[in-house]
């Protein structure tokens, strides 16, 4: 069984609000009993200190920091860090867990994923559709258009399990992650931004997967840098990406 847990922080320009979260990991590292936590900070081209900041930082686990020059967006930030972890010395059972690297999401919520996951689930959602959920600090527009975009995906390309398609904190078992590299190769991660977080679900679900969800308390009102979604761009693709997987 596994004991190992990677946290993965794709960041870009998250000099205001890196640290604080690097330290609420930290404390959850020194607070949990049951894993073996490592943190890998994968920094996006930067224009900031963020790679300064997360290389300085004083944190109670194994910390790696991977520097991606130039700046290629989110989804490549995501297919890196994953990567990277697959390719050190894990087992199936260990788990990555991806958050934002903006503070705005507990990791102590990484316990109820990881539990889940030794329950029998291949990927855990941290939810902001579920019984206990909060959202704060978020404005009316955006609230909508994520209510918007997970209501189409529930309707087009409905997962078991799955009311939150965009949330980018997310546990998965590392077993399912290479069984779908596996199947689809370099063409696991191919929407560019925002979008390759429900693209990622589609294709787990497409090898098997079993998803739950736990609730999530957003804390919005704690970032501090501003907000790097375009949502015009993002919901173009959201829509191209129902249209991929719903009507192919």
């Amino acid at each position: 069984m596994g004991n190992n847990i990677w946290v993965v922080l794709p960041a870009y320009n998250e000099s205001l609000d890196l640290l604080n979260l690097m330290t609420r990991i930290s404390n959850y590292a020194q607070w949990q009993k049951r894993w073996h936590i490592n943190l890998l900070v994968v920094n996006d081209g930067s224009t900031d200190n963020t790679s300064e900041i997360a290389k300085n930082a004083d944190v109670f686990c194994n910390k790696h920091v991977l520097d991606i020059i130039p700046n290629k967006g989110l989804a490549n930030a995501v297919r890196q860090g994953i990567n990277y972890v697959l390719s050190q010395p894990v087992c199936d059972d260990d788990i990555i867990v991806i958050q934002d690297a903006d503070d705005t999401q507990s990791p102590f919520l990484i316990d109820d994923m990881a539990y889940q996951i030794l329950k029998g689930s291949d990927v855990v959602i941290a939810s902001r559709y579920r019984d206990g959920a909060r959202i704060l600090g978020l404005t009316a527009f955006r609230k909508l258009t994520s209510w918007c975009a997970g209501a189409i995906f529930r309707i087009f390309t409905p997962i078991k399990g799955v009311r939150d398609y965009t949330c980018g904190f997310r546990a998965y078992r590392v077993g399912i992650l290479h069984k779908a590299k596996q199947v689809f190769g370099e063409k696991f991660i191919e929407e560019e931004g925002f979008a390759c977080m429900a693209e990622i679900l589609l294709k787990l679900k497409k090898v098997g997967a079993i998803f739950h969800e736990v609730p999530m308390i957003l804390r919005y009102d704690r970032k501090q840098g501003a907000s790097k979604m375009n949502v015009g761009r993002t919901i173009k693709q959201t829509l191209n990406l129902v249209k991929k997987h719903a009507f192919r």
